[in-house]
């Protein structure tokens, strides 16, 4: 399973993939700016999106990857330290599908992933 990791804060990001590795996860990390491209050559089933982003925040992302056609089985989750009621409702418009807090435990976020991956993946 694929799982892109867009984070704002490089080693926030780096530190997650080493997680997903570890778990048999291919991971990798972008920023806002660099996952809108590189998605167009790698195509990942799990995106974990920041929220709060200085050039374009975790919602706008998120509007962005869904208008793109072959990402419509991705799914997203807002990964943030904001509270899950500010996220809920807003990342639901904009097309994300769960919530992680940041500082939890690794685990919550690696549960959270396998229980809204496609049932597809290959």
């Amino acid at each position: 399973m694929c799982v892109l990791i867009v984070d704002d804060d490089q080693e926030v990001a780096e530190a997650l993939c080493a997680v997903l590795l570890l778990e048999g996860f291919e991971s990798r990390f972008a920023d806002c700016i660099r996952c809108l491209q590189m998605i167009d050559a790698w195509i990942p089933h799990v995106i974990v999106l920041d929220i709060e982003m200085p050039i374009m925040d975790g919602f706008k992302v998120s509007q962005a990857l869904r208008r793109r056609t072959h990402l419509t089985t991705a799914a997203v989750i807002a990964h943030t330290s904001l509270a899950e009621a500010d996220v809920i409702e807003h990342g639901s418009a904009a097309g994300m599908d769960a919530y992680c807090r940041k500082g939890n435990a690794p685990t919550v976020l690696l549960e959270l992933i396998r229980q809204v991956a496609p049932l597809d993946v290959s």
